[in-house]
């Protein structure tokens, strides 16, 4: 059987010796050994970088999310620490059908998706009215722009 022995949450804004405490905190509970990482590449760097600080080298089994996946800078330096590890990284392809329709979308025919207007402030640099998300541009969208 399977159980989870803790949860931790690494803060957005952490304090200096946050991971030593998050370290500190999983050795807690002795037989845990394989921890699970949903954090971006930074913070599991720095969880990595704990472990190693605090001797734990070859104790703890690293499952990483899709934020580690193939990437190799959470690791550089640390490689013996990161021995072993398990990471996730999704099958990513592209649908050509899908392609086909987004493609076709502009800001006349597609009103009805909440996140098409950001996704075009952001993508054609400009702003959408008084009420876009991009502040600081003063460009104004025009629709005029093709993908």
């Amino acid at each position: 059987g399977v159980c989870i022995a803790q949860s931790l949450k690494i803060p957005r804004e952490p304090r200096p010796g946050e991971f030593d405490k998050i370290i500190r905190r999983l050795l807690e509970t002795s037989n845990a050994r394989a921890i699970i990482m949903f954090a971006n590449e930074d913070d599991i760097r720095r969880v990595l970088d704990a472990a190693k600080r605090n001797n734990q080298t070859g104790h703890f089994l690293w499952v990483g999310s899709d934020s580690w996946g193939s990437k190799i800078s959470p690791v550089i330096g640390q490689e013996r620490v990161a021995e072993g590890a398990i990471t996730i990284l999704p099958k990513r392809a592209s649908v050509d059908a899908f392609d086909r329709y987004f493609r076709s979308r502009s800001l006349s025919n597609n009103r009805r998706n909440v996140w098409f207007a950001e996704f075009w402030e952001e993508n054609f640099n400009c702003r959408l009215g008084m009420h876009g998300k991009r502040p600081g541009v003063l460009k104004k969208c025009t629709g005029e722009t093709q993908h």
